[in-house]
């Protein structure tokens, strides 16, 4: 990920990443370990199970710790929790061939206490994306000068429409499109069969950035997360 400047004490004394442990026997792969943007990193895991949907959820439950928020769209089972300076999001779904499970387990470092956004913010992100996208998290903060977001979605459509239609709504904030990452690789390059497509998206502009990690499944249905951190002065 991207890291933030500083000294070598400075980064040595800084706490460390919540751990999100993965149920016995499951597959991982890292998605996006090496990104992440200043002020706002984030961490992506992906993995697959033999173990039911329901089952890991279960697991999960008893794993994550309280207070937990629950939502399902569709096939899509997400947790979420607030832990620090942290937030934990943990999406599960049926395996692609109907059996098992597989997920995404995503640890966002968010400076300063997030706020959950209003319904007009909402409306607005769903208006700038594909028709049918559900915002299931949208959280600001402000610390060291610095605004983020951190935007969490799903549709059906794919991830270039997807790709294409958030870059525009970025391009209008001043952002532009600094580098493109297939996700695809991460999974052939740890033995795993493919699960997903999925692109990674750094953006750039006059003092912000943006990050966003799109991934479709065998089954239609995309995530899209999006961290996005921001100068206040540049703010209007």
């Amino acid at each position: 990920m991207l890291l933030a400047l500083g000294a070598p004490a400075a980064r040595a004394q800084a706490p460390s990443w919540p751990e999100v442990a993965l149920p016995a026997q499951a597959q991982s792969y890292g998605v996006g370990q090496q990104l992440g943007m200043n002020g706002l990193p984030m961490r992506l895991t992906g993995f697959a199970t033999e173990a039911a949907p329901e089952q890991t959820a279960a697991w999960f439950r008893r794993t994550l710790g309280q207070p937990l928020v629950e939502n399902r769209l569709g096939r899509k089972q997400i947790l979420g929790r607030a832990e620090g300076g942290y937030y934990l999001t943990v999406q599960i779904e049926p395996g692609s061939d109907g059996r098992g499970s597989r997920g995404m387990v995503a640890v966002t470092q968010l400076p300063g206490a997030p706020q959950p956004q209003t319904r007009e913010t909402i409306a607005h992100w769903r208006r700038l994306l594909p028709a049918g996208t559900q915002v299931t998290s949208h959280l600001q903060a402000q610390d060291n000068g610095r605004f983020a977001t951190h935007l969490v979605a799903l549709n059906r459509h794919g991830e270039q429409l997807n790709a294409q239609r958030l870059g525009a709504a970025l391009r209008e904030q001043g952002y532009a499109l600094e580098r493109s990452i297939s996700t695809d690789s991460a999974q052939t390059a740890a033995g795993l069969p493919e699960q997903a497509a999925g692109l990674t998206l750094l953006f750039r502009g006059p003092g912000k950035e943006a990050m966003a990690t799109i991934t479709r499944d065998a089954q239609g249905q995309t995530s899209i997360v999006l961290l996005t951190s921001v100068q206040l002065e540049l703010l209007p």
